[in-house]
């Protein structure tokens, strides 16, 4: 039976209500460990905590995570620009936040290749070897040409589609890009045109920086323009271009020199012509096009890239003799900055902790690498790390170490599920299907996780300049 309450007896919870209304009223405080309190005083002196060490010491901790306001990282807060201008006259069609595009899956599709061009060199195994004790400087070779042409600008995936092979055209860098948004922080956007047939093709405008290599674009505190130091070398678009060149220079330096182990391909490089480039050579780089057939009547043609070939090891199968490569670098900039990690003091004995430290700061980058490698169907994926030999020189370099992966297993280890990868591909594909015929612009909100597609028109120029390259000449011209 249950215990018979006593008379004048207060519960748990009423008891606390006395006590309380006790203390507000000045009355004993014993139970709680205090006097007596005089609320009456309205003259009494208050505390000052700014003399109190161990209070200012945790306000600080607080303020360094939380920014002054209370809110998470609101003092790195960044306030972007758009990566094209908006025009008011662009209809607004369709609209989502970007942690929605972690829901869609789509089935892996079957894949045929169609056409190979360019040439393979074969990978120099000395730098699966390197050491910050026996580091390389990175060479430039401005006699060599690297080619990022667009979709409607390849004329083999033009040939493709006068044939019909396809009904959906794009690049790997393009498709990877859509493939992985879900993890950008920068703004982008991609062009895409609706032929009269339901033909779609993915283009980026020439304009854009959207070849370029982001850095720490995904760190609690990412790099910022400096307006004391407009010239300053770790500011985002200097950054980005640093890393570009950074990886072009890469991906031929750890090759045989001289052509040793060439791998001629099925056609020459398409965008390589020697008459207007004299005393110009392409660069090593392998074109594989291949076709895509997904479910829902979605057959990509997409060119994708390869970077070199990897000898086979002694006891491997005959049908292993050549393993197909990409190669990309992570380069240090400055480790004080960005929550980086010093490369030279940790690459040899704790390259987990770096490459952990590269996930968590560019994780948008690294995706994009690895849905680029599953794409090109690569049997190996290189990741160099590069070092500046002087964090105030973005001209100087050296290849401290090279890591190797097997890309499926390295998207698996970072959490990117390629069934998700053609999910979202799916969804971007059957958002535009669904539009009249025409030009879109599949654009990414510069400060919130919001995708949007507007209807531009068929004149749009896809050479439009960039918000923020449209201030600064406005800022220029109001200077004058």
């Amino acid at each position: 039976t249950a215990k018979k309450q006593q008379p004048g007896h207060a519960t748990g919870w009423k008891k606390r209500s006395q006590l309380v209304n006790r203390r507000k009223q000045g009355h004993d405080r014993s139970r709680f460990g205090g006097n007596k309190v005089d609320n009456s005083s309205a003259d009494a002196p208050k505390k000052d905590h700014r003399n109190q060490p161990q209070r200012n010491k945790w306000a600080k901790a607080r303020a360094k995570a939380w920014g002054k306001g209370g809110n998470r990282n609101w003092g790195n807060r960044v306030d972007r620009q758009s990566s094209v201008r908006i025009d008011p006259a662009w209809e607004l069609k369709e609209e989502f936040d970007l942690p929605q595009l972690l829901k869609f899956k789509a089935n892996p599709p079957t894949v045929e290749d169609l056409a190979w061009a360019g040439h393979l060199d074969t990978y120099d195994a000395a730098y699966d070897k390197l050491s910050t004790r026996s580091a390389r400087p990175l060479r430039r070779d401005d006699s060599v040409g690297f080619y990022s042409v667009s979709t409607t600008d390849d004329p083999v995936i033009e040939s493709y589609a006068v044939k019909a092979e396809g009904n959906v055209y794009a690049t790997s860098d393009i498709v990877a890009h859509l493939m992985t948004a879900g993890r950008t922080v920068y703004p982008w956007d991609v062009v895409v045109q609706k032929l009269p047939d339901g033909s779609l093709f993915f283009d980026k405008r020439e304009a854009s920086n959207f070849d370029q290599v982001t850095v720490s674009e995904t760190s609690n505190d990412p790099p910022k323009d400096d307006e004391d130091d407009p010239d300053s070398v770790n500011s985002p678009d200097r950054l980005g271009l640093e890393a570009m060149v950074v990886n072009q220079n890469y991906t031929q330096q750890i090759l045989h020199p001289n052509g040793s182990g060439r791998v001629t391909l099925q056609h020459p490089n398409p965008f390589f012509d020697a008459s207007d480039s004299p005393g110009m050579r392409p660069a090593a780089v392998g074109y594989r096009y291949r076709k895509f057939s997904l479910s829902g009547d979605i057959n990509l043609v997409c060119r994708t890239e390869l970077h070199g070939v990897v000898p086979k090891k002694k006891g491997a199968k005959a049908d292993a003799a050549r393993q197909y490569m990409t190669a990309y670098a992570l380069n240090e900039w400055d480790a004080s900055k960005s929550g980086g990690i010093d490369f030279r003091s940790k690459v040899d004995g704790q390259r987990g902790a770096v490459l952990a430290t590269e996930l968590k700061n560019n994780a948008a980058k690294l995706s994009r690498w690895s849905a680029q490698s599953v794409l090109a169907g690569a049997d190996v994926m290189k990741l160099g790390y590069v070092s500046r030999t002087d964090k105030r020189l973005n001209t100087s370099h050296e290849v401290l170490a090279t890591s190797q992966f097997e890309p499926r297993a390295f998207a698996a280890q970072i959490n990117l599920s390629v069934q998700n990868m053609w999910g979202v591909f799916a969804m971007l594909v059957g958002l535009v299907r669904k539009q009249q015929d025409g030009k879109y612009v599949i654009l990414r909100d510069p400060n919130k996780p919001v995708v949007r597609l507007y209807a531009v028109p068929m004149e749009f120029n896809e050479d439009t300049e960039s918000e923020e390259d449209s201030s600064d000449e406005e800022d220029e011209e109001e200077d004058k």
